[in-house]
């Protein structure tokens, strides 16, 4: 989804000077003309909507902005001199506020290399008949220790009475297997070119997505798998955002009823303008949930503003994790060592920090909160401080118990009030001893930062051999770069990294000519294995299914990559390793892009881009079962990257034959020829199919 809202900006027409709320006069510059070198962003909180109606229509409605949100909250962004900022600032009615930037709270993840596996590169296609790849899907349910430490996996799913919306302010939530999301919103400018697929470049708000919601089809659980659950994307590839973003974040929020907001970011400095806005979220009855933050110190903004819930993370041992912010006021503790959560592509992740324990509390106080929506935001607050477990190693806070809350929650109910507070000597206290888990320090399956995958021990032999973090992340950025790169954009006319089975279209009979995505998927990641190396292949007829212009296109876009990876792979290293990782990641682009720009409803009519024709080619939401598929074929793809191998059109059909069925509601144009040319004609191919001839473009 794109950006809905924009902050306001002051910067107007050229050499323009405007009488700001009759006070200050402010120079004010044209976007194309050159800013002065001083100047810093700075939010304006105005605290009359007179005031603000004044300074706005004095703008003359030259500035840009796609809706209200903010603006109709008296909250302006600017780009002002330090001097310019001063002289604002002495209106009584005037806050003014550097932008500051704010980080997520997850610690440092430890990286390994991925170990590579002596075999051949080039896969055999001797085997030409379909096989049964479908996963079993009665697996006895497992939780991990941070379910059991919280006894989230005692509880028993009620019948929904109440629709409890989460919002995730996060780095967005991926589309992956077994979290379901309820919305999304994205007002990262610079990355709105992302599909939504791969909308999180670090990972991090899909870690957090699933602890709060996991439903178990990936092998995570989290707290409440029904959780009404909102990505709204505020970090960037960074995994940082300017205090402006966050605060246009909360007004969303405020706007779109959300009950509870995850914070798993901070900021050491205390801001008003975010103080302000999180006071309107109280005020709305929405709880808000902060990490602690991670460096040993007094608790961050803004968990620190008395409004929000400040959590601390915990460790298997049952107590609060060094690196856990500790000084300034703390509420509950939640597992934060050693969690095993969602990542990309179908995989899992195991991370630690303050953001990874405040997903735990958000899950409880959804489930809590679905019990009686008409209760307020510090009741569902207190009721977790209050039944929380104490920890022998501090009287700092409680240790987050999901099965007590919902024990007492009649009692606590019957002697609350919001004025005077609880009875609590009419509660019992909670007397359970934290549950130590000593045995997870040790676990190897506990690796920290690695990309795993449950199930599939023929990939992965030991779940500690995954993929490091920063593998992940540089598969991450080549998986975006056909996106994000001008010269590769376009799937029209670079067919071959966009999973588009044509040159142009085909009523253009003069630029017409066909691409096999399933070739081109094969010959990518190929070369990713030999770390760019375009001379593993020298012809074209090498490769089952590819042509001899799309052969020369692919090999001259990788050299011009090879000739630019020191900046493309920067801030990593240059290696053949992460080359690999890269080109692989842009493999994975283009074969997931093929159920995007080779797909046609079942009529026969194209999913083209929304600005063109009727469907979106990149809403998960139209058609969803498409990149449930993609997805399904990423992971299987990245289990052959383990294995140090390339992936061709057998892991697109692995994908179909577990979740193509005769009810399925879109078709993928000329699957059956180029899956057959490229040595895989299975029976779910021809299901599947539709002829290029027969797709109908709707304009």
């Amino acid at each position: 989804m794109k950006k809905r809202n924009r902050m306001i900006s002051f910067m107007v027409a050229a050499s323009l000077v405007i009488p700001v709320l009759g006070h200050v006069s402010i120079s004010v510059y044209a976007q194309e003309s050159q800013k002065h070198t001083d100047e810093k962003s700075y939010i304006i909180v105005l605290n009359d909507e007179v005031i603000c109606d004044e300074a706005t229509n004095e703008m003359d409605g030259t500035f840009l902005t796609d809706d209200s949100v903010v603006l109709d909250n008296e909250i302006i962004v600017a780009e002002l001199t330090e001097q310019e900022a001063k002289e604002l600032a002495h209106n009584k009615n005037v806050l003014v506020e550097e932008d500051i930037v704010l980080s997520a709270s997850t610690t440092g993840l430890l990286s390994k290399p991925v170990k590579a596996k002596e075999e051949k590169l080039r896969r055999s296609k001797e085997d030409l008949t379909e096989q049964n790849t479908e996963q079993d899907t009665d697996v006895e349910q497992e939780y991990d220790w941070n379910l059991q430490a919280i006894h989230a996996d005692t509880l028993i799913s009620e019948e929904e009475q109440a629709d409890v919306k989460v919002a995730v302010l996060d780095s967005g939530v991926d589309y992956v297997e077994g979290i379901d999301l309820a919305g999304y919103v994205n007002f990262v400018d610079e990355e709105e070119e992302i599909p939504e697929i791969f909308q999180d470049l670090t990972g991090h708000g899909t870690g957090i997505a699933g602890i709060i919601a996991g439903n178990g089809q990936n092998g995570i659980y989290g707290v409440d798998p029904n959780a009404s659950l909102y990505s709204v994307k505020v970090l960037d590839d960074q995994n940082t955002a300017p205090l402006s973003r966050i605060i246009e974040g909360i007004y969303w929020c405020i706007e779109h009823d959300i009950d509870i907001i995850n914070m798993s970011f901070g900021t050491p400095v205390y801001s008003k303008a975010l103080q302000h806005a999180v006071e309107d979220a109280y005020a709305a009855n929405i709880l808000m949930i902060g990490a602690a933050g991670n460096d040993g110190e007094t608790v961050e903004y803004p968990a620190a503003f008395e409004e929000v819930m400040a959590v601390a993370a915990s460790s298997p041992s049952a107590e609060i994790s060094k690196f856990s912010n500790t000084k300034g006021e703390l509420e509950i503790a939640a597992p934060g060592e050693k969690i095993r959560t969602a990542s990309f592509f179908n995989g899992s992740m195991v991370t630690h920090g303050t953001s990874i324990a405040v997903p735990h509390v958000v899950g409880v106080a959804s489930l809590l909160w679905k019990k009686d929506l008409s209760k307020s935001n510090e009741f569902i607050r207190q009721l977790l401080r209050y039944s929380a477990k104490d920890i022998d190693s501090t009287d700092a806070c409680g240790l987050l118990d999901a099965e007590y809350a919902f024990d007492i929650y009649d009692d606590f109910s019957k002697n609350f009030d919001m004025q005077e507070g609880v009875q609590k000597d009419q509660i019992p206290e909670n007397v359970r001893k934290p549950e130590c888990f000593e045995s997870i320090e040790k676990d190897e399956a506990y690796v920290e930062g690695r990309w795993g995958e449950k199930g599939h021990k023929d990939a992965i032999i030991d779940e500690s051999a995954g993929l490091s973090a920063e593998a992940i992340a540089i598969i991450k950025m080549g998986a975006v770069y056909p996106d994000k790169n001008t010269d590769l954009t376009g799937a029209r006319y670079n067919p071959r990294w966009h999973g588009r089975w044509a040159y142009s279209i085909p009523s253009d009979t003069a630029n017409y000519k066909e691409v096999n995505y399933a070739a081109a998927f094969e010959m990518v990641t190929s070369i990713a294995i030999e770390g760019g190396n375009t001379s593993y292949y020298s012809s074209y007829s090498e490769i089952f299914g590819m042509d001899s212009s799309t052969f020369k296109a692919i090999k001259a876009d990788i050299n011009q990559m090879n000739n630019a990876f020191g900046s493309i792979l920067s801030p990593y290293a240059n290696t053949k390793a992460n080359r690999k990782y890269f080109l692989y990641g842009c493999a994975i682009h283009l074969m997931t892009d093929l159920f995007a720009h080779s797909t046609t409803r079942t009529d026969g009519v194209y999913l083209g881009h929304q600005y063109k024709y009727t469907d979106q080619t990149d809403n998960v939401k139209s058609h969803p079962k498409r990149y449930k598929i993609a997805v399904r074929a990423a992971k299987y793809s990245l289990q052959n990257l383990l294995n140090n191998s390339m992936s061709d059109g057998k892991e697109i059909a692995r994908a179909l034959k577990d979740l193509y069925t005769e009810t399925t509601e879109f078709k993928v144009i000329n699957l059956k020829k180029y899956m057959s040319e490229n040595g895989y004609p299975w029976a779910v191919t021809s299901l599947a199919n539709i002829n290029a001839g027969s797709v109908a473009f709707v304009k």
